[in-house]
Protein backbone atom coordinates (compact mmCIF):
# COMPACT_ATOMS: atom_id res chain seq x y z
CA UNK A 1 0.00 0.00 0.00
CA UNK A 2 0.96 3.28 -0.16
CA UNK A 3 2.60 4.62 2.66
CA UNK A 4 3.47 8.18 4.07
CA UNK A 5 6.44 9.91 2.62
CA UNK A 6 6.90 12.99 4.25
CA UNK A 7 6.16 14.90 8.17
CA UNK A 8 3.35 16.82 7.87
CA UNK A 9 1.72 18.73 10.70
CA UNK A 10 -1.80 17.33 10.67
CA UNK A 11 -3.14 14.28 10.78
CA UNK A 12 -6.44 12.95 9.24
CA UNK A 13 -7.50 10.00 11.18
CA UNK A 14 -10.26 7.80 9.55
CA UNK A 15 -11.63 5.22 12.40
CA UNK A 16 -13.81 2.80 9.63
CA UNK A 17 -16.27 0.21 10.41
CA UNK A 18 -18.84 1.16 8.18
CA UNK A 19 -18.88 0.75 4.40
CA UNK A 20 -22.48 2.34 3.44
CA UNK A 21 -20.40 6.04 2.72
CA UNK A 22 -16.73 4.93 3.12
CA UNK A 23 -15.57 5.52 0.14
CA UNK A 24 -17.66 8.85 -0.36
CA UNK A 25 -15.80 10.02 2.87
CA UNK A 26 -12.34 9.13 1.39
CA UNK A 27 -13.28 10.68 -1.92
CA UNK A 28 -13.36 14.30 -0.09
CA UNK A 29 -9.57 13.71 1.54
CA UNK A 30 -8.26 13.21 -2.18
CA UNK A 31 -10.02 16.57 -3.13
CA UNK A 32 -8.99 18.79 -0.91
CA UNK A 33 -7.27 21.74 -2.62
CA UNK A 34 -4.33 21.53 0.37
CA UNK A 35 -3.08 17.92 0.95
CA UNK A 36 -0.31 18.94 3.68
CA UNK A 37 -1.70 16.13 5.90
CA UNK A 38 -0.48 12.68 6.42
CA UNK A 39 -3.75 10.39 6.50
CA UNK A 40 -4.32 7.30 8.50
CA UNK A 41 -7.19 4.44 7.88
CA UNK A 42 -7.94 2.16 10.89
CA UNK A 43 -9.93 -0.83 10.22
CA UNK A 44 -11.71 -1.81 13.38
CA UNK A 45 -12.36 -5.67 12.47
CA UNK A 46 -15.12 -4.61 10.19
CA UNK A 47 -16.88 -7.26 8.44
CA UNK A 48 -16.44 -5.34 5.26
CA UNK A 49 -13.77 -4.80 2.48
CA UNK A 50 -12.51 -1.61 4.32
CA UNK A 51 -9.17 -2.06 2.83
CA UNK A 52 -10.38 -2.83 -0.85
CA UNK A 53 -12.76 0.49 -0.45
CA UNK A 54 -9.77 2.44 0.91
CA UNK A 55 -7.29 1.22 -1.67
CA UNK A 56 -9.42 1.83 -4.81
CA UNK A 57 -10.73 5.15 -3.39
CA UNK A 58 -7.32 6.16 -2.65
CA UNK A 59 -5.20 5.32 -5.18
CA UNK A 60 -1.99 6.87 -5.35
CA UNK A 61 -2.55 8.94 -2.66
CA UNK A 62 0.34 7.89 0.61
CA UNK A 63 -1.93 6.60 3.48
CA UNK A 64 -1.73 4.29 6.13
CA UNK A 65 -3.61 1.70 6.70
CA UNK A 66 -3.70 -1.07 9.47
CA UNK A 67 -6.75 -3.43 10.50
CA UNK A 68 -7.41 -4.34 13.91
CA UNK A 69 -8.00 -8.19 14.67
CA UNK A 70 -10.45 -7.59 17.71
CA UNK A 71 -13.12 -4.87 17.63
CA UNK A 72 -12.96 -2.45 20.17
CA UNK A 73 -15.40 0.18 18.88
CA UNK A 74 -18.49 -2.05 19.89
CA UNK A 75 -17.08 -2.07 23.21
CA UNK A 76 -15.63 1.69 23.43
CA UNK A 77 -16.12 4.01 20.44
CA UNK A 78 -13.62 6.05 22.62
CA UNK A 79 -10.97 3.86 23.40
CA UNK A 80 -10.90 2.76 19.86
CA UNK A 81 -10.41 6.54 18.26
CA UNK A 82 -7.59 6.92 21.64
CA UNK A 83 -5.44 4.00 20.04
CA UNK A 84 -5.93 4.93 16.70
CA UNK A 85 -4.49 8.43 18.06
CA UNK A 86 -1.70 7.11 19.50
CA UNK A 87 -0.39 5.41 16.14
CA UNK A 88 -0.02 8.72 14.71
CA UNK A 89 2.86 11.12 15.26
CA UNK A 90 1.54 14.39 14.05
CA UNK A 91 0.87 17.68 16.71
CA UNK A 92 -2.35 18.10 15.25
CA UNK A 93 -4.90 15.72 15.03
CA UNK A 94 -8.37 15.18 12.63
CA UNK A 95 -10.35 12.43 13.90
CA UNK A 96 -12.75 11.99 11.01
CA UNK A 97 -15.15 9.45 10.37
CA UNK A 98 -16.16 6.83 7.72
CA UNK A 99 -19.81 8.29 6.89
CA UNK A 100 -19.10 11.96 6.73
CA UNK A 101 -17.34 14.52 4.35
CA UNK A 102 -15.74 17.95 4.59
CA UNK A 103 -15.65 20.77 1.84
CA UNK A 104 -12.34 21.20 -0.43
CA UNK A 105 -10.83 23.96 1.30
CA UNK A 106 -10.88 22.71 4.49
CA UNK A 107 -7.50 21.66 5.23
CA UNK A 108 -5.99 24.88 3.51
CA UNK A 109 -8.35 26.67 5.95
CA UNK A 110 -7.20 24.70 8.52
CA UNK A 111 -3.32 25.77 7.87
CA UNK A 112 -4.10 29.46 7.01
CA UNK A 113 -5.98 29.60 10.41
CA UNK A 114 -2.86 28.37 12.20
CA UNK A 115 -0.23 30.40 10.92
CA UNK A 116 -2.27 33.41 11.52
CA UNK A 117 -3.11 32.81 15.32
CA UNK A 118 0.16 31.60 15.83
CA UNK A 119 -1.80 27.41 16.77
CA UNK A 120 -2.42 29.59 19.96
CA UNK A 121 -5.31 27.74 20.88
CA UNK A 122 -5.86 24.03 21.69
CA UNK A 123 -8.61 23.52 19.81
CA UNK A 124 -9.86 24.38 15.99
CA UNK A 125 -13.31 23.70 14.70
CA UNK A 126 -15.56 23.98 11.69
CA UNK A 127 -19.25 24.72 11.12
CA UNK A 128 -21.57 22.18 9.55
CA UNK A 129 -24.25 21.46 7.64
CA UNK A 130 -26.25 18.21 9.18
CA UNK A 131 -27.00 16.19 6.10
CA UNK A 132 -30.22 13.79 7.07
CA UNK A 133 -29.70 10.92 4.52
CA UNK A 134 -33.22 8.85 5.97
CA UNK A 135 -35.46 12.55 4.97
CA UNK A 136 -33.15 13.58 1.89
CA UNK A 137 -32.76 16.84 3.38
CA UNK A 138 -29.63 18.92 5.14
CA UNK A 139 -29.74 21.72 7.58
CA UNK A 140 -27.20 24.56 8.37
CA UNK A 141 -26.16 25.24 11.60
CA UNK A 142 -25.84 27.85 13.61
CA UNK A 143 -22.66 29.47 13.42
CA UNK A 144 -20.03 28.87 16.12
CA UNK A 145 -18.27 32.19 17.48
CA UNK A 146 -15.33 33.18 16.06
CA UNK A 147 -13.88 32.31 19.50
CA UNK A 148 -15.04 30.68 22.76
CA UNK A 149 -14.52 29.66 26.24
CA UNK A 150 -15.25 25.68 26.86
CA UNK A 151 -17.52 26.95 29.49
CA UNK A 152 -19.64 29.15 27.00
CA UNK A 153 -19.62 26.20 24.23
CA UNK A 154 -20.77 24.11 27.17
CA UNK A 155 -23.94 26.44 28.27
CA UNK A 156 -24.84 26.62 24.54
CA UNK A 157 -25.01 23.29 24.30
CA UNK A 158 -26.87 22.20 27.37
CA UNK A 159 -29.51 25.12 26.10
CA UNK A 160 -29.72 23.04 22.92
CA UNK A 161 -28.93 26.36 20.85
CA UNK A 162 -25.78 24.84 18.49
CA UNK A 163 -24.95 21.72 17.57
CA UNK A 164 -21.69 20.47 17.47
CA UNK A 165 -19.61 17.43 16.45
CA UNK A 166 -16.42 15.76 17.01
CA UNK A 167 -15.52 15.43 13.73
CA UNK A 168 -15.84 19.28 13.04
CA UNK A 169 -12.71 19.23 15.29
CA UNK A 170 -8.69 19.85 15.26
CA UNK A 171 -6.92 19.29 18.20
CA UNK A 172 -3.71 19.83 19.79
CA UNK A 173 -1.67 16.21 20.48
CA UNK A 174 0.06 18.12 23.48
CA UNK A 175 -3.43 19.07 24.35
CA UNK A 176 -5.15 15.45 24.29
CA UNK A 177 -2.41 14.53 26.60
CA UNK A 178 -2.02 17.02 28.68
CA UNK A 179 -6.32 16.65 29.97
CA UNK A 180 -6.34 13.01 29.95
CA UNK A 181 -7.42 12.60 26.92
CA UNK A 182 -11.56 11.75 25.45
CA UNK A 183 -13.54 11.26 28.56
CA UNK A 184 -14.88 7.77 27.93
CA UNK A 185 -18.69 7.54 28.09
CA UNK A 186 -21.21 4.59 27.06
CA UNK A 187 -21.49 4.78 23.05
CA UNK A 188 -19.14 8.13 23.55
CA UNK A 189 -22.26 9.62 23.77
CA UNK A 190 -21.84 12.98 24.72
CA UNK A 191 -17.65 12.42 25.41
CA UNK A 192 -16.96 15.04 22.40
CA UNK A 193 -19.07 17.67 24.58
CA UNK A 194 -16.98 17.00 27.54
CA UNK A 195 -13.56 16.75 25.50
CA UNK A 196 -14.95 20.28 24.01
CA UNK A 197 -15.13 21.81 27.33
CA UNK A 198 -11.83 20.23 28.89
CA UNK A 199 -10.10 21.90 25.72
CA UNK A 200 -11.82 24.90 25.71
CA UNK A 201 -10.83 25.33 29.46
CA UNK A 202 -7.10 25.81 28.38
CA UNK A 203 -7.70 28.16 26.22
CA UNK A 204 -10.21 29.50 23.54
CA UNK A 205 -11.89 27.55 21.26
CA UNK A 206 -11.20 28.76 17.51
CA UNK A 207 -13.46 28.51 14.69
CA UNK A 208 -12.63 28.69 10.90
CA UNK A 209 -14.62 30.70 8.68
CA UNK A 210 -15.42 29.43 4.90
CA UNK A 211 -15.62 25.70 4.54
CA UNK A 212 -17.71 23.42 6.45
CA UNK A 213 -17.76 19.81 7.42
CA UNK A 214 -20.96 18.15 6.16
CA UNK A 215 -22.05 15.64 8.88
CA UNK A 216 -24.08 12.96 7.92
CA UNK A 217 -27.44 11.47 9.69
CA UNK A 218 -28.57 8.30 8.75
CA UNK A 219 -30.04 4.95 9.86
CA UNK A 220 -26.51 3.20 10.58
CA UNK A 221 -25.47 6.08 13.60
CA UNK A 222 -26.43 6.01 17.16
CA UNK A 223 -28.09 9.84 16.95
CA UNK A 224 -30.77 8.13 15.08
CA UNK A 225 -30.92 4.81 17.25
CA UNK A 226 -33.71 4.97 19.75
CA UNK A 227 -34.22 1.47 20.67
CA UNK A 228 -35.10 0.55 24.02
CA UNK A 229 -31.09 -0.58 24.64
CA UNK A 230 -29.91 2.49 22.60
CA UNK A 231 -31.71 4.47 25.02
CA UNK A 232 -30.66 3.18 28.13
CA UNK A 233 -27.32 3.38 26.97
CA UNK A 234 -27.53 6.98 26.23
CA UNK A 235 -29.22 7.55 29.43
CA UNK A 236 -26.32 5.78 31.17
CA UNK A 237 -23.84 8.19 29.27
CA UNK A 238 -26.10 10.95 29.85
CA UNK A 239 -25.30 10.66 33.90
CA UNK A 240 -21.89 9.92 33.41
CA UNK A 241 -21.49 13.48 31.37
CA UNK A 242 -23.60 15.12 34.46
CA UNK A 243 -21.60 13.37 36.97
CA UNK A 244 -18.37 14.08 35.30
CA UNK A 245 -19.58 17.95 34.58
CA UNK A 246 -20.04 18.34 38.59
CA UNK A 247 -16.45 16.69 39.36
CA UNK A 248 -14.70 19.34 36.56
CA UNK A 249 -15.99 22.50 38.00
CA UNK A 250 -15.64 21.56 41.22
CA UNK A 251 -12.23 20.95 40.79
CA UNK A 252 -10.61 22.64 37.74
CA UNK A 253 -10.29 26.43 36.96
CA UNK A 254 -11.27 27.02 33.33
CA UNK A 255 -11.14 30.21 31.60
CA UNK A 256 -14.55 32.17 31.63
CA UNK A 257 -17.56 32.19 34.56
CA UNK A 258 -17.77 28.30 35.51
CA UNK A 259 -21.22 27.54 36.26
CA UNK A 260 -22.37 26.95 40.15
CA UNK A 261 -24.19 23.43 41.10
CA UNK A 262 -27.79 24.45 41.02
CA UNK A 263 -27.04 25.82 37.16
CA UNK A 264 -26.00 22.52 36.36
CA UNK A 265 -28.58 20.60 38.07
CA UNK A 266 -31.01 23.37 35.92
CA UNK A 267 -29.27 23.36 33.00
CA UNK A 268 -29.06 19.45 32.39
CA UNK A 269 -32.04 18.23 33.36
CA UNK A 270 -33.83 20.62 30.66
CA UNK A 271 -31.16 19.01 28.24
CA UNK A 272 -31.97 15.73 29.62
CA UNK A 273 -35.49 16.21 29.28
CA UNK A 274 -34.94 17.80 25.92
CA UNK A 275 -33.36 14.18 24.80
CA UNK A 276 -36.03 12.25 26.59
CA UNK A 277 -38.41 14.58 23.98
CA UNK A 278 -36.25 13.62 20.93
CA UNK A 279 -36.46 9.76 20.98
CA UNK A 280 -40.00 9.81 20.41
CA UNK A 281 -40.95 6.44 22.26
CA UNK A 282 -42.27 5.43 25.47
CA UNK A 283 -39.99 5.41 28.47
CA UNK A 284 -39.74 1.57 30.16
CA UNK A 285 -39.45 0.89 33.49
CA UNK A 286 -35.55 0.87 32.70
CA UNK A 287 -35.25 4.03 31.51
CA UNK A 288 -37.71 5.61 33.91
CA UNK A 289 -35.22 4.46 36.98
CA UNK A 290 -32.73 5.84 35.41
CA UNK A 291 -34.23 9.21 35.48
CA UNK A 292 -35.61 8.59 38.70
CA UNK A 293 -31.72 7.87 39.29
CA UNK A 294 -30.43 10.75 38.00
CA UNK A 295 -33.25 12.68 39.38
CA UNK A 296 -32.84 12.18 43.00
CA UNK A 297 -29.29 11.32 43.39
CA UNK A 298 -27.43 14.14 41.12
CA UNK A 299 -30.31 16.91 41.55
CA UNK A 300 -31.87 16.32 44.56
CA UNK A 301 -35.07 16.08 43.94
CA UNK A 302 -37.66 14.27 46.45
CA UNK A 303 -38.97 10.72 45.51
CA UNK A 304 -40.70 9.96 42.47
CA UNK A 305 -40.14 13.73 41.12
CA UNK A 306 -38.68 11.81 38.04
CA UNK A 307 -40.63 8.53 37.51
CA UNK A 308 -43.61 11.54 37.64
CA UNK A 309 -41.74 13.26 34.65
CA UNK A 310 -41.16 10.35 32.55
CA UNK A 311 -44.89 8.78 33.10
CA UNK A 312 -45.85 12.73 32.76
CA UNK A 313 -44.01 12.42 29.17
CA UNK A 314 -44.87 9.31 28.48
CA UNK A 315 -48.91 9.98 28.91
CA UNK A 316 -48.24 13.34 26.19
CA UNK A 317 -46.45 10.67 23.98
CA UNK A 318 -49.39 8.21 23.97
CA UNK A 319 -52.02 11.20 23.32
CA UNK A 320 -50.30 12.74 20.71
CA UNK A 321 -49.81 9.13 18.59
CA UNK A 322 -53.58 8.55 19.31
CA UNK A 323 -53.93 11.79 17.75
CA UNK A 324 -52.05 11.16 14.28
CA UNK A 325 -53.52 7.79 14.16
CA UNK A 326 -57.30 9.63 14.20
CA UNK A 327 -56.53 12.19 11.72
CA UNK A 328 -54.81 9.41 9.46
CA UNK A 329 -58.37 7.22 9.49
CA UNK A 330 -60.29 10.12 9.34
CA UNK A 331 -57.67 11.62 6.24
CA UNK A 332 -58.47 8.01 4.48
CA UNK A 333 -62.36 8.21 4.44
CA UNK A 334 -61.73 11.57 3.18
Amino acid sequence: MPDILEDQKLAIIVPAFKADFLAKALACLVQQTDQRFNLYVYDDASPADIEGITRSTLGARAYIFKRFEKNLGGTSLVQQWERCIRLSREPWIWLFSDDDLMEPGCVAAFHEELEKTNGQHDLYRFNTVWVNTTKNSSEENSLHPTEETGVDFLRMKLRNIRRSTLQELIFSRAAWEACGGIPDFPRAWASDDAFITKLGGRRTIKTIAGPRVIWRLSDVNITNDNSAASVRAKLNASEAFIRWMIDYFEQAKPIGQKPDRLEINRLTENWLFAFVERCWRFMDWHASRQIEKISTEIWGHSSGHGFYKTQKFNFHHFVRKCSGKIKRLFSGHA
